[in-house]
């Protein structure tokens, strides 16, 4: 399994619409993601007393199946995708793609 981690840093200024992200955006994504895309959490930075600023203020992840077909997919709709992150922050996101080599729900029995 596979993991694409998209990370929206807090920066001063910025500005991020979880409303659109959630009922607009992560849906668009899912959808052209398919039967590739096994799950999806999306987490809201958080600010504590006497902590830090969260360094992100909102990491999603979308676990998937395949690499070779989350590229098609990128490569068919990325542009469609990149070109509506305007429409709910001006940060720009940092990416990442990993390789899950465990979790809590492979250790199931």
């Amino acid at each position: 399994m596979y993991c694409a981690t998209v990370a929206y840093p807090s920066r001063e200024g910025s500005t991020f619409d979880f409303d659109y992200f959630l009922q607009s955006y992560v849906p668009m994504f899912v959808d052209a993601l398919g039967d590739n895309c096994v799950r999806f959490e999306v987490r809201k930075g958080l600010e504590q007393p006497g902590a830090p600023p969260p360094p992100y203020v909102c990491v999603a992840n979308f676990y998937l199946r395949s690499g070779e077909q989350f590229g098609a997919t990128l490569a068919q709709h990325g542009e469609r995708l990149y070109g509506d992150i305007p429409r709910f922050t001006n940060v720009e996101p940092i990416r990442a793609w990993e390789e899950v080599i465990a979790s809590s729900e492979s250790q199931a029995s």
